[in-house]
């Protein structure tokens, strides 16, 4: 160590001793009520998704202000950045959740499986309103769904069974929803206007 190293670790070491060693803890997010910028006093430097009930399990997180531009919130995400405070977002998951782990001078991270390849965009779509199209075949492991931001009304997801309207899953324009699933024909969308699109991006 030179110097600089050595006066760096000797100030880190008495921020652990002044703080009893108390420089991380686990946070757990219900998901299953729904909160816009709903306010979560954590300080810290250090935020890391440790793990979620699933795919689904999803949120927005600002720091500090809930003025700033929000974060994606899911398994894997860390962020590196002084804060005292954070906004939750998230839409009404019932039994979904994401445990963080929150931590000043601290980090910590799991071993992630990134052996998945994205591959080509598929685009969703169907010249007629209220008709039912499925995806072309693709063997994949997960997928990303996300309704075109230029979409004018509600597009239709199910997975496995043809796509109805109002008794499915409804994706506004730009939003989107992530799952596992282990072919992208089980992929099925009905559009409430003819020539709109999802997006489907596919790992295998």
């Amino acid at each position: 160590m030179d110097d600089r190293e050595i006066l760096q670790w000797n100030k880190r070491l008495a921020d652990q001793v002044n703080r009893g060693w108390d420089n991380y803890k686990h946070v757990h997010i219900d998901l299953s009520t729904a909160r816009i910028d709903e306010p979560v006093r954590i300080t810290g430097e250090f935020l890391y998704v440790e793990e979620s009930s699933g795919a689904a399990a999803v949120a927005k997180i600002k720091l500090n202000r809930n003025t700033n531009d929000a974060l994606d919130l899911e398994k894997g995400v860390e962020i590196k950045t002084v804060f005292i405070e954070v906004y939750i977002t998230n839409e009404a998951l019932e039994d979904e959740w994401l445990d963080l782990v929150i931590g000043i001078n601290f980090e910590y991270y799991q071993a992630i499986d990134r052996g998945d390849e994205v591959q080509q965009v598929l685009n969703l779509t169907h010249a007629n309103p209220n008709t039912n199209v499925a995806a072309a075949a693709n063997p994949c492991n997960q997928a990303l769904i996300k309704a075109d931001v230029n979409n004018t009304q509600v597009a239709w997801v199910d997975f496995g069974v043809a796509a109805v309207q109002n008794d499915c899953l409804p994706l506004d324009a730009g939003e989107w929803v992530r799952i596992k699933i282990s072919n992208t024909d089980l992929i099925n969308a009905n559009f409430e206007v003819g020539g709109e699109i999802v997006f489907i991006v596919f790992e295998v």
